[in-house]
């Protein structure tokens, strides 16, 4: 039986992406139905993106790209820990510069309009430092995308797969659940977690969505249906302070236009 700490320090290591036995690629392709649901949501609620710098952090092989590109994006980065995806990224989208680092000791500064993350903080080991470092990538005002599992979804049973879940002291959970594609690990929090973290970090909470399954995964495997109405997974849309008229102030000038 594997321990709690055993489950945790699996699913916060970057590398299980880059083990034999994780066929990520099956279910991480532009073109596989989780690529598809993921992109209809994020297709309506970022629309225009004109000019934008965004940031995709945990870029995975980068299908994100051609998404945000349609969009009118001026320059994509793809954040990603794991060098085979990393490779990947790189060989199927040209145009995205991919950066081979992990979140929290990426070096790069504020000169993101967006911040995109998709069932990426899912293997981050400390939530609130998390959204602190995505803090510290976006402009003032700058907004996040953020989509993380549902709970009760990911702990609940469905389909074929197995689950291994260990519940850790400060109430998320440490799951290895085991796919037709292999075992992916990630630790499972209460969106109570996302909300404090959040706010420690400085952000305002300005949408909320439950994902729901669609179209891409119903035409996938009809089985689907069996869930159709639950969420599966939220999507947050989150705003970083405008700390520019506090500057301003700091220095004895013009708090700016009203």
């Amino acid at each position: 039986m594997t321990s709690p700490e055993q489950l945790f320090a699996l699913a916060t290591d970057p590398q299980q992406y880059d083990s034999p036995g994780l066929d990520w690629l099956r279910e991480g392709a532009p073109d596989s139905p989780s690529a598809r649901f993921f992109r209809s949501y994020l297709e309506r609620e970022l629309s225009d993106l004109r000019g934008a710098a965004v940031i995709d952090i945990g870029c995975g092989t980068g299908h994100l790209y051609t998404l945000f590109h349609a969009l009118g994006a001026a320059r994509v980065v793809g954040l990603e820990p794991s060098r085979r995806m990393a490779a990947v990224a790189r060989r199927l989208f040209p145009g995205l510069e991919v950066i081979e680092r992990k979140l929290l000791s990426c070096k790069l500064g504020p000169e993101f309009d967006l911040a995109v993350a998709v069932m990426s903080f899912e293997h981050q080991p400390d939530l609130t430092a998390a959204f602190r470092a995505v803090r510290g990538l976006l402009g003032a005002g700058g907004k996040f995308t953020l989509a993380f599992g549902d709970s009760r979804f990911h702990l609940g049973p469905r389909f074929d797969v197995e689950l291994e879940a260990r519940p850790l002291t400060d109430g998320s959970v440490a799951v290895a659940t085991r796919h037709p594609y292999g075992v992916l690990h990630d630790v499972v929090r209460p969106v109570e977690h996302y909300a404090n973290s959040a706010a420690a970090a400085g952000f305002t909470v300005e949408r909320t969505l439950e994902l729901t399954p669609n179209s891409a995964l119903f035409d996938a495997d009809p089985r689907w249906r069996e869930l159709e109405g639950r969420p599966v997974a939220h999507l947050w849309t989150l705003r970083a302070p405008d700390d520019r008229g506090a500057a301003r102030r700091a220095k004895g000038g013009s708090p700016g236009p009203r």
